[in-house]
C-alpha cells in the first residue's frame, strides 16, 4: 500500500424528515494487500450483512407547526470501524478516519411538498456506548451539510513485540502489545430539529459514511 494511499470502506444511510425519515445502512468490507501482508478495514453502519435499517422521524399533529419540538428518530443506529493490521516489529500507528457526506439535502418524495428540500444540518445525534473524545471515537454532534465531515479519527495501533533491550523479538520472546484501537457498536440516536415549518409531505435523502486507513 503506497504511503499516501488510503484503503476505504463505505456504506450509505438515507434519512427523511417532516413526515417520515428512513436511513438504510449496511456493512461493507474492503481488503488490500501490502508487501505480502494483509490489512483490512471493516465499516458497519446498522445491522450486519444485507439487512437494511430504517430510521423514521414522524412530525404530526401540533408538532407539525403549532408547538413544534425536536423529533427523535427510531431506531438508534450502531457504528463499527475495525482495522486489522499484520503483526509487525513497529509501534508506528496508521491513522483511521470516519467521514460522512451529507451535502445533498432531503428532498420531497410525495405529499405536495413539491421542490422543497430540508438540509441535513437539521439532524443531530447523541452518541452513547462510546469512548472519550480523546480516544477519537464518535461524539454527539450533527450533520454539517458538507461532503467530507470528520466524525471520528484515531490511530490503528499494530500488534507488535519488543524483545530484551528494546530489540526485535526472536522466536516471539518479548513483550507483546496487541491491536486494540477500534470503534465497536458506538450508538447514534438521531433527532430532527423541527424548528422550521416545511410543507407537509415525505422527504428523503442519503448520507454516506466512509472509513479510511492511511
Amino acid at each position: 500500500m503506497p504511503a499516501h494511499a488510503a484503503m476505504a470502506a463505505a456504506t450509505a444511510i438515507a434519512a427523511a424528515a417532516a413526515m417520515l425519515a428512513a436511513m438504510p445502512a449496511r456493512a461493507v468490507i474492503t481488503t488490500v494487500t501490502d508487501t505480502g501482508s494483509t490489512y483490512s478495514l471493516t465499516l458497519r453502519v446498522g445491522s450486519a450483512g444485507a439487512t437494511v435499517d430504517t430510521v423514521a422521524f414522524s412530525v404530526t399533529g401540533a408538532n407539525a407547526g403549532l408547538t413544534p419540538t425536536a423529533v427523535t428518530g427510531t431506531p438508534a443506529i450502531s457504528v463499527w470501524v475495525m482495522p486489522v493490521r499484520p503483526v509487525a516489529n513497529t509501534t508506528v500507528a496508521r491513522p483511521v478516519t470516519l467521514r460522512v457526506d451529507s451535502s445533498v439535502a432531503l428532498t420531497c418524495q410525495s405529499g405536495g411538498c413539491a421542490s422543497t428540500a430540508i438540509p441535513f444540518s437539521s439532524i443531530s445525534w447523541v452518541a452513547s456506548n462510546n469512548s472519550s473524545a480523546a480516544s477519537g471515537d464518535i461524539q454527539s454532534g450533527r450533520f454539517d451539510g458538507t461532503a467530507s465531515q470528520t466524525i471520528a479519527s484515531y490511530n490503528a495501533n499494530a500488534t507488535f513485540c519488543v524483545g530484551p533491550l528494546g530489540l526485535p523479538c526472536v522466536l516471539g520472546v518479548g513483550t507483546w502489545t496487541y491491536l486494540s484501537n477500534n470503534i465497536t457498536a458506538t450508538q447514534l440516536q438521531f433527532s430532527y430539529d423541527n424548528n422550521t415549518v416545511y410543507p407537509g409531505g415525505n422527504y428523503r435523502g442519503t448520507v454516506r459514511f466512509t472509513a479510511s486507513m492511511e
